[in-house]
């Protein structure tokens, strides 16, 4: 039976009891119905996981008793800053959630000529706190031990602007570009100085793709384009397609 996993941002030690958070206390007791002396799995984010069993289930509050830690990682080699343009709610829900299944380290939304959704300031942080959710509920069900990091979004001049020539960043692209199995392996320019970690940036464009402009701006910040042949992908599509085909170049897989 596969045990539950909850993400609770807090410290943890073995033998504490630990009340559970509202949203996880909601998750475990009303929707999984988990009852006393069922064991579940907590991590914080700093690493490994801690091993629980519920001592309390009630209406309104749950408490664990921790048992043990293990101090396993499942989380790649391969530093992996996802670049992504801002696409329809449900898809880019799905890209994120997948994202964060195959192991993205970084998240960064941007805001694109043919972005078919700007986001407004005052809905912002609702939107954040969305997608947020949508990462630690994929690291729950994947069996991540970090989150990932989620930047607020950007235009994509902004982002291209902090580009520098020690981070190796691709762009995927319509058209005659090289495939990423062309590409040189591990190089000085995947090397993390300060993580000791390969680190490549991953961009994918809205539907219909970068424009001419943003195409030729990424040329001048020294952005391999790359090709996935000759069909069109859906954004949320070329995230999975992407993301896969760098760990298996570079990463885990």
């Amino acid at each position: 039976m596969k045990i539950s996993r909850f993400f609770q941002q807090c410290d943890m030690y073995i033998g504490e009891e630990l009340a559970l958070s509202a949203e996880n206390h909601r998750h475990a007791i009303q929707v999984l119905r988990l009852k006393i002396d069922q064991n579940l799995i907590l991590f914080n984010g700093y690493g490994g996981e801690y091993q629980a069993k519920l001592i309390l289930a009630d209406k309104r509050k749950s408490r664990v008793l921790i048992e043990s830690f293990d101090p396993i990682t499942r989380e790649s080699p391969l530093i992996t800053t996802l670049v992504l343009a801002t696409i329809k709610p449900d898809k880019m829900d799905f890209a994120i959630q997948k994202a964060v299944e195959l192991g993205v380290s970084i998240i960064q939304p941007v805001y694109t000529k043919r972005s078919v959704v700007n986001i407004k300031e005052n809905r912002l942080d609702k939107k954040m706190q969305h997608w947020q959710g949508v990462i630690i509920a994929a690291c729950e069900q994947s069996g991540r031990t970090a989150i990932p990091a989620l930047y607020m979004p950007k235009t994509i001049e902004a982002f291209l602007q902090k580009v520098s020539d020690d981070k190796k960043c691709i762009a995927m692209l319509l058209g005659e570009h090289p495939k990423i199995n062309t590409l040189d392996g591990f190089d000085k320019n995947l090397e993390n100085i300060h993580e000791k970690k390969r680190a490549i940036t991953l961009m994918v464009g809205p539907e219909g793709g970068f424009t001419d402009e943003e195409e030729q701006a990424m040329l001048m910040k020294d952005v391999t384009p790359i090709s996935f042949g000759g069909r069109i992908l859906r954004a949320e599509t070329a995230v999975i397609a992407g993301l896969t085909a760098c760990q298996q170049h570079w990463g885990d897989l």
